[in-house]
């Protein structure tokens, strides 16, 4: 059901990739925001209030939300891949939603909008297959501590009968202002020094898309659905020599035995361990980007007006960003 106007929105992750971005729509919206941040960022968006709290903490949250809150946006997340910070990023990512749940039980009318990911859906395939909405979620089950704990924090929330709520489930996120994610990839196309193209499949969305996305659940989602929103189905291969020819660069086309990629993660996992210093290739990640899937992302668009832009266009964006940081 559409909220109706005054829209009052509370993002988390508000200085992360998706979480400026989704604030910076919903300001262009008209939306008042409230952005939740543990370390305000060198750039602010005029219009919006930016509150300092952590989501570990009830006090500091219950404080940073205003009672007039119509929309909570839960975009919080810890992403890492390296099993050292386990217990730190199941207490981010099960525990801090727990305490979003609780202090949205206060407010008087709100939804929640939690930003899970389709890997929760249990996508450690060998086999390329293709995920919707119904498709079974076995992610609990993952050894990726990052699948499992995301997918802990959905049951979380799908427990909370009485409450409204809407899960998104993002693909891979890319677009410009990318600092901690995919920048790394990009890196390493521009300087032609990938060491193995990853051999799994997956589906490439624009931040942008998926920040629109966000909001369009927030108005028309119906309660306590899921919504997958992906963008394009591509294999990594195709997509990093696409990126290159984008970017205007040359790339060595190299693919390693994927046995050997595993030994090389836990090497390397075992070695950072002793070096306290986070390994380029672990376990995990390994895995995340052996994954083969595409998403189908039909309910999202039937029922969200979800749209997929060009990633002809994404990649020209991401260029232009790069160039401006001085990184292409």
């Amino acid at each position: 059901m559409e909220k109706t106007s005054p829209k009052h929105a509370f993002v988390t992750g508000a200085t992360g990739f998706l979480g400026q971005h989704l604030c910076r729509h919903l300001n262009a919206q008209g939306w008042q925001v409230t952005a939740l941040y543990r370390s305000l960022p060198e750039k602010t968006l005029d219009g919006v209030n930016y509150v300092q709290g952590n989501i570990l903490s009830m006090a500091s949250l219950s404080e940073a939300i205003p009672q007039e809150t119509t929309v909570i946006f839960h975009t919080a997340a810890d992403t890492g891949t390296w099993s050292k910070y386990n217990a730190s990023q199941t207490l981010t990512n099960v525990t801090g939603t727990g305490h979003i749940i609780q202090c949205a039980r206060q407010l008087p009318d709100v939804r929640l909008v939690h930003v899970s990911s389709v890997a929760t859906y249990g996508i450690e395939h060998n086999e390329l297959i293709t995920i919707n909405e119904q498709t079974p979620a076995s992610g609990i089950n993952s050894f990726v501590n990052y699948v499992r704990s995301k997918s802990q924090a959905e049951q979380l929330i799908k427990q909370q009968q009485d409450l409204d709520w809407v899960i998104v489930h993002p693909s891979h996120i890319i677009g410009p202002e990318d600092k901690h994610n995919w920048i790394r990839l990009f890196k390493m196309i521009i300087n032609n020094s990938l060491p193995s193209v990853p051999r799994g499949a997956g589906s490439f969305a624009d931040v942008r898309d998926v920040s629109q996305g966000c909001i369009a659940a927030a108005n028309k989602g119906r309660s306590q659905q899921h919504y997958i929103l992906g963008g394009h189905n591509m294999s990594f291969a195709e997509f990093i020599l696409t990126t290159a020819d984008s970017f205007g660069v040359n790339i060595d086309f190299k693919q390693k035995p994927q046995w050997l990629l595993k030994i090389v993660a836990k090497l390397q996992a075992s070695v950072s361990y002793l070096s306290n210093k986070p390994p380029d290739l672990t376990p995990e990640s390994l895995q995340l980007i052996s994954h083969r899937y595409n998403t189908d992302c039909g309910k999202a668009e039937a029922e969200l007006g979800y749209e997929i832009t060009p990633l002809k266009d994404s990649l020209n964006d991401i260029k232009k960003d790069l160039q401006q940081r001085a990184l292409l």
